[in-house]
């Protein structure tokens, strides 16, 4: 499940419908579940909150992990963020502090 369709079924139950009903909802077509109608609403949300706050990168930058380019150069290009020696771990971690302070935030 993508991080879009989680939102949207998030925003879908706290409008008190079931995610998976079939047009509860009565905004979609026959055959969109109640989770589909939310979606654009969930995309909406994602792109307002894309610039991370001063607080949320604070909050990256105290997270213990390792930058590494492919080569082990310090050079431009595509760049790997390990956490704890694993690396795709690195990233989450990173995406993970930053949300969770967004947020406690408020």
């Amino acid at each position: 499940m993508t991080p879009l369709e989680r939102a949207a079924r998030a925003i879908c139950a706290t409008f008190g419908y079931d995610p998976d009903k079939d047009d509860e909802v009565g905004l979609g077509e026959d055959g969109d579940v109640n989770w589909n109608m939310f979606e654009d609403h969930a995309r909406a949300v994602i792109a307002a909150i894309r610039e991370p706050t001063h607080t949320m990168q604070a909050a990256a930058f105290a997270q213990k992990v390792s930058f590494r380019s492919g080569s082990g150069m310090s050079d431009v290009g595509q760049v790997s963020v390990e956490y704890e020696g694993e690396p795709d771990k690195g990233a989450a971690t990173l995406w993970q502090a930053m949300i969770d302070a967004m947020l406690e935030e408020g």
